[in-house]
């Protein structure tokens, strides 16, 4: 479904030019903002979203539209009011999932509606797909199926099939024809953390990585295209990625380390010291972290979360912290292990008084000058 013409020219309008340092630049690229010479220029959050699936979310876990969870308007006025200046929307894609694929249009207004609802709030977007053709959301969950999912609902196709790659290109294809000219989509990530190294003996991801990637620019010459190692983005599989001769490209990178501290459960004996908290640097002109964060409950998670700032500001790149906040309750009450508003208690239910993540978040964001 293409945009219609009303929302395509909202699209378009707003944010026609970016604010650095309180002065319009008419026509400043957006690749500029991925500088690490020169930058960090974006500081945000995610905001993780999937497609809604009845069978077993019902019709309120993640709200009854076609994707979830709901985010509210105060929500995104929140990270804005934090200092944040980009919103990494880890997104569904717009084509189906399973054959025959094709545009999922309810899925394309959504991200259309969010990207505008982004700007409207003075929020940069990037665009993340975590499931589309041959891949499901369930792929992020695999060790869990059988549990709060059937394992046939774990669709990794797409690391074997050339009719889903195939598909999975045309998506990507269509959304820079969409969207990579609205000037407040800063970025396109065309897949949220490969993770076909822990699917197949042989992975393709460099190989398909690098055909997206050239496939995009073929379409848009100026959008940033985000590229994630394999491995659920693992700097350390940096290396492995053939992406060379390909212009306006920036690396995208998760770095949870220590895992089993930043993932711990209440109650964790897990530490860090002071170079664990510390950014693993890819080999890379420009690159940034597209995941970062610790579970509100961990100890001296505040220290933790400042030092891995540091650690990221000295390299110059742009961040998003996981995850933001969606303002629906019915999942933020359960699911709050990430949320920065909680507060340390593991039983918390609601927003604490004292919020030492979000204080630090703020101390950084608060370097932010760009705007759409």
């Amino acid at each position: 479904m293409v945009i219609r013409p009303d929302r395509r020219s909202v699209l378009l309008a707003g944010g026609a030019t970016i604010l650095l340092g309180g002065q319009r630049q008419p026509d400043s690229p957006k690749i500029d903002l991925w500088d690490n010479t020169t930058g960090p220029h974006l500081r945000g959050a995610v905001f993780p979203q999937r497609r809604v699936y009845p069978e077993i979310d019902g019709d309120t876990f993640l709200g009854a539209g076609p994707v979830g969870t709901p985010i509210s308007s105060r929500a995104l006025a929140s990270l804005a009011e934090a200092g944040g200046n980009l919103a990494l929307l880890s997104h569904p894609g717009v084509f189906s999932e399973t054959a025959p694929y094709r545009l999922d249009a309810a899925i394309e207004d959504h991200l259309a509606e969010l990207i505008e609802r982004c700007a409207r709030h003075g929020l940069f977007s990037v665009i993340g797909f975590r499931s589309g053709p041959g891949r499901s959301e369930f792929t992020f969950h695999r060790d869990d199926g059988g549990s709060w999912f059937p394992n046939s609902m774990i669709n990794e196709r797409i690391w074997s099939s050339d009719e889903a790659q195939d598909a999975w290109v045309e998506m990507c294809r269509y959304t820079a024809r969409q969207f990579g000219s609205t000037a407040s989509v800063a970025g396109f990530l065309p897949m949220v953390e490969p993770n076909g190294s822990h699917v197949v003996s042989r992975s393709p991801w460099s190989e398909f990585a690098r055909r997206l990637a050239m496939e995009i620019r073929a379409v848009d010459a100026q959008l940033p295209v985000l590229i994630s190692p394999d491995g659920y983005a693992n700097a350390i599989n940096a290396k492995q990625l053939d992406v060379s001769g390909i212009a306006n490209l920036v690396m995208a990178v998760h770095d949870y380390s220590p895992y089993a501290y930043t993932h711990g459960e209440p109650m964790s004996a897990a530490s860090f010291s002071d170079a664990e908290a510390n950014i693993t640097s890819p080999d890379f002109p420009r690159w940034m972290v597209g995941e970062y964060g610790v579970r509100r409950w961990a100890a001296n998670a505040a220290r933790y979360l400042d030092l891995r700032l540091q650690s990221i500001e000295q390299f110059g790149a742009n961040s998003t912290f996981f995850h933001w906040p969606s303002g629906w309750e019915n999942y933020e009450a359960v699911e709050n292990g990430w949320n920065p508003f909680f507060g340390s208690a593991p039983a918390a239910t609601r927003r604490s008084d004292t919020t030492p993540l979000v204080d630090v978040l703020s101390r950084y964001w608060a370097r932010n000058r760009a705007r759409p």
